[in-house]
């Protein structure tokens, strides 16, 4: 008899999960960039305050903090600042966005790398169920599972779903029809089970019927008396 596909799994884009994962990466850097930016540019406008203080004081004095004239071209590590930027918002911008550039990168780079390390690990899950048996793949493990082997189906984490057997348990992740899947199997190991029952039941309801039929015989022929054939039949019948 030629085997019967029942159902095959479906897997999740991870492509597609991919690119989202790299579109929240990208969008966390620019907040993270905008946010670091502006609290770092208003406490560097600050800082350069201060700096043209002094700056302006050394200036009108003639003198650098540390002793340098200032009219001799050397100046102290504050004077210099101010000099090297004149401008306040170039100063504050050149301290402020290559710093919230880096973090936004490695934030950037921090979450893709996660993202794509976690999509790796839910690839290569492939499961096909037939009316003979279960296969497919496990990350790169072939799996062949004989439907008489298979004791028992269950579900978990991450959209997986696990097949028991005499040789071990076998899960597989992300799949997106793992609740369909279930109930198939589910159904095939029910089925297996009343079809295995039936034989049982037919042979002794035979076996009471023969064993009516016997005291029938005996009660025309006078053996038995009907209240005792009535009793009899109510014992093989369970009445």
């Amino acid at each position: 008899m030629e085997e019967k596909v029942l159902i095959k799994s479906e897997q999740y884009n991870v492509k597609k999960g991919f690119k989202r994962i790299v579109l929240i990466a990208l969008t966390l850097a620019i907040i993270a960039i905008a946010v670091f930016s502006t609290l770092n540019i208003i406490s560097l406008y600050d800082e350069y305050d201060s700096y043209y203080e002094v700056y302006i004081e050394h200036k009108s004095a003639g003198t650098c903090g540390n002793g340098y004239y200032y009219s001799g071209g050397k100046h102290c590590w504050q004077c210099e600042k101010i000099i090297s930027c004149p401008n306040g918002t170039n100063y504050a911008l050149m301290r402020g966005i290559i710093p919230a550039l880096t973090i936004g990168a490695i934030i950037f780079a921090g979450i893709v790398l996660i993202g794509g390390l976690v999509c790796l690990c839910f690839v290569g899950f492939e499961l096909t169920v037939t009316d003979k048996r279960i296969f497919g793949r496990a990350r790169k493990k072939r799996v062949d599972l004989p439907l008489d082997s298979v004791s028992a189906v269950s579900t978990g984490s991450f959209k997986s779903i696990a097949v028991a057997s005499s040789s071990g348990r076998i899960s597989f992740s992300m799949i997106k029809n793992r609740n369909e899947i279930h109930k198939v199997v589910s159904d095939l190991l029910v089925s297996r089970q009343n079809k295995g029952a039936t034989p049982e039941v037919t042979k002794v309801e035979s076996s009471n019927a023969d064993e009516l039929k016997k005291y029938k015989e005996l009660l025309d022929s006078g053996v038995i008396t009907q209240e005792e054939f009535d009793a009899k039949k109510k014992q093989l019948l369970g009445l």
